[in-house]
């Protein structure tokens, strides 16, 4: 980490804090907020990255074009794991919207998404 080593720290605490929470949120039956949590979890792993890289991309559709742009397509991560995060990221919009009405199955599926992608990032983020 260098710059910008406390925005990542804090950024990644943040990741951690929401995917715990959705994890919790989806034991409640509580599968909208599990899916929105899960999505902040994204949001904040990949802006810890654009941190990591000197990047304030502070809006939601800069971080994913930048993390396409800087990670996917420079293969640092998986085009499997892009579309993933697009798709995440399709969720806190929704959620922004106030129109988020998830089934168990896509919030369970945002979880999982959201914890691999933290994993992922602190990878990037070791290396």
């Amino acid at each position: 980490m260098g710059t910008y080593s406390d925005e990542i720290r804090l950024n990644l605490e943040q990741a951690v804090q929401n995917l715990q929470a959705a994890k919790a949120s989806l034991e409640q039956g509580q599968f909208d907020a599990g899916a929105a949590r899960a999505a902040e979890s994204g949001f904040h792993a990949g802006s810890a990255l654009l941190w990591d890289e000197e990047i304030e991309a502070g809006e939601h559709g800069d971080v994913i074009t930048v993390l396409h742009e800087r990670f996917v397509d420079q293969r640092r991560l998986t085009k499997e794991q892009g579309a993933n995060l697009s798709w995440l990221f399709e969720l806190r919009n929704a959620d922004r919207r106030a129109s988020l009405h998830v089934a168990f199955e896509e919030a369970h599926n945002a979880v999982q998404i959201a914890e691999s992608f933290l994993e992922a990032t602190k990878v990037i983020l070791d290396s």
